[in-house]
């Protein structure tokens, strides 16, 4: 059980759930969920509880591509291209 504080951090309520890293995919996936749960006329807080804005409103972000991207290797004195 995880103490989440709403309200603007003047209320406690008690939530049963998972929590990790926001960069994590597991993370990403369970945001997604909430936020199709919540619907798109959701209202939630941003910036330390000062403004707010609507769950439709989220951008939904796709990973990444690592294509042309450079690595390095052998201790950094060799560089690999993705």
């Amino acid at each position: 059980m995880v103490k989440l504080t709403t309200k603007r951090g003047t209320a406690v309520q008690n939530i049963v759930g998972a929590f990790g890293h926001p960069t994590l995919p597991e993370a990403q996936k369970l945001q997604e969920q909430r936020l199709q749960l919540a619907g798109p006329n959701t209202v939630l807080t941003i910036q330390r509880g000062t403004g707010t804005i609507q769950a439709k409103d989220i951008p939904v972000n796709a990973g990444r591509s690592l294509k042309g991207q450079t690595i390095t290797t052998n201790r950094g004195t060799s560089r690999q291209v993705l």
